[in-house]
């Protein structure tokens, strides 16, 4: 779906700890939309894509009582190409961008995402899910982002998975794509460092995400989708509470069927 951008580009400063020295200072660009004071919903979007891609929807679901962010990921859109991708560095990325935007709220927030974006927020949340309050004696705190208790968000309270999931070991090779000879609007070497990624992933990503017990929004894209739509329906019989719903129009869900992408998002957020 092609329109002109409704929301501004912003821009704020983040800063990892720890162990992550490479993603130390990033410059991240964002949309926004809705009372900077209403809970949080985190928009994350898909490989090669930017904010951009959210924003026809920014304002309807800010509508729904949210505080709505959508942020360009490292190498995306207007935000810094620092030349180091992985999906650790992304879910880093998220939680540092949070923290710098004051998402502290200890009622948590709610978190959106398509492809690349679904695989980060579903590792986000099983971060954040598993260093909640409730699980203190459980030991697995899911990628190493360096954020520290008092800057991170509260738990995700509901996950949207948009024509993808965190890939499971054994699954499909993603072989690496021949650099275009024409330009790109994203950094090129992060699509193969994800791919390889995919190929080859952390065992964790999979059993962590399993582990999640907030609500599971799956929007699967049918069977023109390039995704494995039987590994959208296994995760989603595999999470505590998982919903999935089936939208025929391929991949790029809520580019082509925005209306009834936003409909079922509507319905699971307001439950």
């Amino acid at each position: 779906m092609t329109t002109a951008a409704q929301h501004p580009v912003l821009h704020v400063d983040v800063q990892h700890e720890g162990a992550l020295q490479d993603a130390a200072h990033l410059r991240i660009a964002y949309r926004e939309a809705g009372d900077p004071a209403a809970p949080v919903l985190l928009l994350l979007h898909a490989l090669g894509e930017s904010s951009l891609s959210w924003d026809p929807l920014l304002g309807d679901l800010a509508a729904l009582g949210y505080r709505a962010l959508a942020p360009d990921a490292r190498g995306h859109g207007d935000s810094d190409r620092p030349g180091q991708y992985s999906y650790e560095l992304l879910t880093a990325d998220t939680l540092a961008f949070c923290a710098a935007l004051g998402v502290t709220d200890v009622s948590g927030l709610a978190v959106v995402g398509h492809s690349m974006g679904a695989v980060t927020a579903a590792l986000v949340t099983a971060t954040l899910n598993a260093s909640a309050p409730s699980n203190s004696t459980d030991t697995r705190t899911g990628p190493d982002t360096s954020t520290t208790a008092a800057s991170a968000p509260g738990p995700v309270t509901r996950l949207v998975l948009e024509d993808a999931t965190p890939t499971r070991p054994g699954g499909p090779r993603f072989e690496p794509f021949d650099e275009p000879d024409h330009p790109v609007p994203f950094d090129w070497p992060l699509v193969n460092a994800l791919r390889a990624q995919r190929s080859d992933p952390d065992p964790a990503w999979w059993d962590d995400a399993l582990r999640i017990t907030a609500p599971v929004l799956v929007v699967a894209g049918g069977p023109s989708s390039n995704v494995d739509q039987a590994e959208l329906a296994d995760f989603t019989a595999g999470v505590a509470h998982g919903k999935l719903v089936e939208i025929r129009v391929g991949h790029m869900v809520h580019d082509e069927a925005p209306d009834e992408f936003l409909a079922v998002v509507t319905d699971f957020l307001r439950r």
